[in-house]
């Protein structure tokens, strides 16, 4: 049987019939079926796998405002608990919220100028 949240998360993320599938039988499976199953992203040789994680985390931490990241993660992990009325104003007013912040004129900028964006909010100050 499973556990950690499984029988919550996995239908979410598989849909019903693949969170069956997967709690149901117990069987083990690849990376591809993985994937197919929506369980997980992309698929990649072991010795491939950190170097890809850590070039997205190096790609998030210099491309995408900080503020901007945080806002989204915490919308996307609590959307299961929020109706889709409750997203949709809350996705406004975070968007608002950034819209007015420097660093959405610094991401056009950087953009527009070719070079890094340096960002200047801080999820612990803003």
């Amino acid at each position: 049987m499973g556990d950690a949240y499984s029988h919550w998360t996995l239908p979410r993320i598989a849909g019903m019939s693949g969170a069956a599938e997967i709690l149901l039988t117990g069987r083990t499976f690849d990376g591809r079926e993985a994937r197919d199953l929506g369980v997980c992203s992309r698929v990649l040789p072991n010795d491939e796998v950190l170097p890809a994680a850590l070039e997205l985390a190096r790609d998030i931490a210099a491309n995408t405002a900080p503020l901007a990241v945080a806002m989204s993660k915490e919308l996307l992990w609590s959307t299961w608990a929020r109706d889709a009325d409750e997203i949709e104003r809350l996705e406004t007013d975070m968007h608002h919220r950034l819209m007015a912040h420097p660093d959405a004129r610094e991401g056009v900028v950087a953009f527009l100028e070719r070079r890094p964006p340096k960002w200047r909010g801080r999820l612990s100050t803003d």
